[in-house]
């Protein structure tokens, strides 16, 4: 009997210094912030992350699919890096006009917005321009890269601006941003065409 109450005032001691081990420290008051919060994502801030927008906070609905519309960001083409484009090259885009007659991107589903009233104008001196109703709105300078398959275009519109895997098919080409510079993710789809672009 002894043993016994022996036994339950060890189990008792032991239980109030378990219980005072694991007892919670005071809530200290909270220290007033020391740092800025976090910064805006610009070009310039030294987070070039390979991504098509850069996104701050939580999404709260998972299954919700974030809709952007902005231009993409602004990259400075390498068009001297390569070699002048090939006779063949140069003769099959400089043989008529090209509509970017479609374009998609799963985080801006109205992009083809910023496409369809565009047409390009090839020259085999490897500058082109872009047309909206037959008229010129911008100049720029072309190459092709032979060994991936990718058109360079530089100029000023944000759009188009950029290297672009291509798929082409006769007078079809599919151009999509998922090169070592385009990270965009947008298809475009631009269809070679004899006849000037309409006026209207």
């Amino acid at each position: 009997m002894k043993l016994n109450i022996l036994l339950g005032l060890l189990a008792i001691a032991l239980g109030y210094l378990t219980c005072k081990t694991f007892k919670k420290p005071e809530a200290e008051p909270p220290a007033a912030p020391t740092s800025s919060p976090p910064s805006v994502y610009t070009p310039t801030d030294g987070r070039d992350w390979n991504a098509s927008h850069i996104v701050e906070g939580d999404n709260p609905d998972p299954n919700y699919s974030m809709q952007i519309q902005e231009p993409p960001r602004t990259v400075a083409v390498p068009i001297d890096a390569l070699p002048p484009a090939s006779a063949s090259r140069k003769a099959y885009l400089s043989t008529g006009w090209w509509h970017l007659n479609m374009a998609f991107q799963p985080t801006d589903t109205l992009v083809h917005q910023h496409y369809q009233s565009k047409w390009l104008r090839f020259r085999e001196d490897q500058t082109f321009d872009v047309l909206i109703k037959n008229k010129v709105v911008d100049t720029g300078r072309w190459n092709w890269d032979e060994a991936k398959n990718e058109i360079y275009l530089a100029c000023k519109d944000p759009y188009i601006n950029n290297t672009w895997a291509v798929t082409d098919k006769g007078f079809l080409m599919i151009w999509r941003g998922n090169t070592d510079l385009n990270v965009t993710g947008i298809q475009v789809r631009v269809a070679g065409s004899k006849t000037a672009p309409p006026e209207h």
